[in-house]
């Protein structure tokens, strides 16, 4: 098996799945670049390693611009795509099934190509030449390349022909990749705007090419927008305005030469668009007639030319392609024959162009499933195949916009449920717009428009919530943008306004060296819900190190080394966002608050009531946790303290754990030594990030229940008591992708690891610009005591 490329994976792979139309059109030993032939031969581990880079190649595309929406599916899916490939009997099943499936595919792809070649066999007695780059696209339709077409054609006679090809358009100034940016623009402004973008700068002013050279209007119409702009709000929609109207600036009002660049470049793209239908329409007939003269005519206008150049390109394209264009009724444009020419007759009524017309009118009017059924009714009346290749054409539409559908719809509700209604709010935009008669996956209940309401009512409580915060007092902006996050976790102004919000430092931080050798650290809160303070030691190095972190005002330092009392440091967290530091040696403030003296009740409560000690004299206050001075490195586990002592039921202790009496203990106990562990009360869901559940050990290893929308944890295990927050320096973490998880069965606990230990696991949410947000703490069912050997 050739060795997993992320390059070439991506162009050759994610491409051509999202080409087709999403995962739905593809199969697990593709989606895993795993090749089909040596299904039989590969092991379960070389099968396994590959899955397992395919799906941390995933994890690492999620934010791709281009690809985001299919790598998100392909995620979610994840489980049920892999499950046969990893065991090697239902590798073997499976990959027979594909087989049969990719030749069924082949000859459906395969299909109109072979009906058009059939068509002109019977009618020239083989291929004419003219009509090969025809078949080209007309097997492109099916996803078949150059070399694939002419392989087929080599079972037939080419019919050489002299006629000259058209010339190619000569590229002006305007480059591709500015043309690129203006159709870019123009789509995001009608998602943003909830209408059918405007398909070129002169549809933005709500004009047509015909009026390209009236420059005055043209000023007159680009100044009122420009004026409409400054009165939107700060945002994207109008930076994106603004971005056009720069591209109006410079291509439409000047006049002249550039607009005409301009109005050229948009005959080019219709063109190209259209030409690939003309050619298919033509064919055969050799005649652009009736409902598909009608189609293309209204497809020309919708993608922003005029009537009458719409009629004058179809006639243009009909004739470089050796053929007419009749028209019909309504659109009765010049046919350039001979004055001498017999006018030719009316074509046969065929009773498969009125389900067509009118599913052709449903797709534009965003209804894919109506479409569907009056495909199936024009095959039903075209027992000849007459109409094989516009039935077709329509039908390959019909089969994009469903599948596009159903993407839209899994993305929306996976978001729905992590509460990303941003994200969910774009494609069930999408869809209503594209395929509001696409009902929801199986499973789901629940109507589009009910959806839309919450996902609008959730960003519009949001958007609430940040302006109350930039108008509010500073002491609440904290507090508020947390209830926006929470209602909307995605919300860019919540996280923009919550990163930008300084954390207020805690007051004056005073330090007192106890009798059995510890300090004791105080600090005056800030005015703030949900904090958590950080408190550290100067070392002699002038390093400084973490000695704990807690919810109260108040913390014990038991590894305080003997002599001059060292400097303290407190911050203040809140939603992992710290506050600057405040000093213990700091001069004080004029006014400034002063503590209690030791043994006074604090803001936690009585000393004598709220502390545990250790077995070296060490005070833990109510709700604090203390960082034991071990010399571990970071991220490796303390042995465990056999001796603490719990009074008050705010600490919890390793069971099984003897309780020493303070009476007995000897002076020689005293000395300053590492503290454990106390933990402070649990938040249901710490950092508004789903948890984790039901943890328990099965076969050696660490189950729990994944919630939905998130698929990365962090395991943190301590030995001398439950952790505290996944970043306690003594504690030792680790992470665990879902994926990993599948494939062991669980989490293994690693073997170096002592027993009995305190295992905790916290949930981490991956941000929209890929940065790992970790949970700040864990939820109560989220810890299990692990005995395990």
């Amino acid at each position: 098996m050739h060795a997993f490329d992320p390059n070439d994976y991506r162009k050759r792979v994610l491409a051509a799945v999202e080409r087709r139309g999403g995962i739905e059109q593809s199969d697990p030993f593709e989606l895993y670049d795993i090749p089909l032939d040596e299904a039989e031969t590969l092991g379960d581990a070389e099968v396994s390693a590959r899955v397992a880079e395919v799906w941390g190649f995933w994890q690492r595309q999620r934010d791709h611009p281009k690809y985001r929406v299919l790598v998100g599916l392909l995620v979610e899916n994840h489980d049920r795509l892999s499950f046969l490939l990893l065991d090697a009997s239902a590798r073997r099943a499976e990959a027979i099934r594909i087989r049969r499936e990719r030749e069924q595919r082949d000859a459906e792809r395969y299909e109109m190509l072979d009906t058009a070649i059939s068509r002109l066999v019977q009618r020239h007695g083989g291929v004419p030449a003219a009509k090969v780059p025809g078949l080209e696209e007309i097997g492109a339709m099916g996803g078949l390349n150059a070399a694939e077409v002419a392989a087929r054609l080599r079972r037939h006679r080419i019919i050489e022909d002299e006629r000259p090809q058209a010339a190619p358009a000569v590229t002006g100034a305007l480059t591709d990749q500015r043309r690129g940016q203006i159709r870019a623009l123009l789509t995001e402004w009608g998602r943003l705007v909830e209408d059918p973008p405007p398909p070129t700068l002169l549809g933005l002013l709500g004009l047509d090419p015909s009026r390209a050279t009236h420059t005055g209007e043209i000023r007159l119409r680009a100044d009122a927008l420009r004026a409409r702009a400054r009165e939107l709000p700060p945002g994207r929609m109008r930076v994106v305005l603004d971005e056009l109207l720069v591209h109006v600036q410079d291509l439409l009002e000047p006049g002249g030469p550039v607009v005409a660049e301009y109005v050229a470049s948009i005959v080019e793209d219709v063109t190209a668009e259209l030409r690939p239908k003309v050619r298919a329409a033509v064919l055969v007939e050799d005649e652009l007639v009736g409902e598909d003269y009608e189609f293309l005519f209204d497809e020309a206008i919708a993608l922003g030319m005029d009537p009458h150049a719409a009629g004058r390109l179809l006639e243009d394209l009909a004739v470089e392609l050796g053929s007419r264009a009749v028209g019909s009724a309504r659109h009765a444009p010049p046919v350039r024959t001979p004055a001498s020419s017999a006018p030719s007759p009316a074509p046969p009524r065929r009773l498969w162009e009125e389900p067509l017309k009118a599913a052709r009118a449903a797709l534009r009017n965003g209804r894919p499933q109506e479409a569907a059924r009056h495909i199936a009714e024009a095959r039903g009346l075209d027992p000849h195949n007459e109409g094989t290749t516009p039935i077709r054409s329509v039908s390959d539409d019909v089969e994009r916009v469903l599948a596009e559908a159903a993407l839209h719809w899994r993305v929306a509700l996976a978001a729905r449920a992590a509460t990303r209604y941003v994200e969910a709010l774009e494609h069930l935009r999408e869809l209503r717009r594209t395929a509001a008669d696409v009902p929801p996956p199986t499973g789901h209940t629940v109507e589009i428009d009910e959806l839309l309401a919450e996902a609008e009512r959730a960003v519009a409580e949001a958007d609430r919530l940040v302006a109350a915060a930039a108008a509010g007092p500073a002491a609440d902006r904290s507090r508020t943008l947390r209830a926006a996050q929470a209602a909307c976790v995605d919300h860019p102004g919540a996280s923009e306004a919550m990163a930008a919000t300084p954390i207020p430092a805690p007051g004056r931080v005073t330090v007192t060296r106890m009798a059995n050798g510890s300090v004791r650290v105080v600090w005056v809160p800030v005015s703030a819900e949900d904090v958590n303070y950080r408190v550290t030691r100067l070392q002699p190095d002038g390093s400084w190190r973490v000695v704990g972190r807690t919810r109260g005002t108040e913390l014990e330092d038991g590894g305080a080394p003997p002599g001059e009392t060292p400097v303290y440091a407190v911050a203040a967290a809140i939603s992992g966002s710290y506050s600057d530091t405040v000093r213990s040696d700091a001069p004080p403030e004029p006014g400034a608050h002063r503590t209690a003296p030791p043994g006074a009740t604090g803001s936690s409560g009585s000393m004598a009531q709220t502390a545990a000690v250790g077995a070296g004299g060490s005070t833990i206050a109510h709700g604090t946790v203390v960082q034991p001075d071990s010399g571990f490195p970071p991220g490796q586990a303390t042995q465990p303290n056999p001796a603490v002592r719990q009074t008050s039921g705010s600490v919890t202790e390793p069971s099984g754990v003897a309780r020493p009496d303070p009476a007995t203990t000897r002076p020689e106990q005293t000395a300053p030594q590492a503290a454990t562990s106390a933990v402070a009360q649990d938040d249901p869901m710490p950092s508004g990030i789903p948890v984790v559940t039901s943890l328990a050990e099965r076969a050696g290893l660490l189950t729990f229940v994944w919630p939905t929308g998130i698929t990365e944890v962090m395991v943190v295990a301590r030995t001398d008591g439950p952790p505290a927050a996944p970043d306690e320096p003594e504690a030792r973490a680790w992470k665990v992708t879902n994926m990993r998880y599948e494939i062991d069965g669980g989490v293994r606990v690693p073997p170096d690891l002592p027993r009995p230990c305190h295992i905790a696991v916290a949930s981490c949410r991956r941000e929209p610009n890929g940065k790992l947000t970790v949970a700040a703490g864990f939820a109560p069912d989220a810890r299990i005591h692990w005995t395990h050997a």
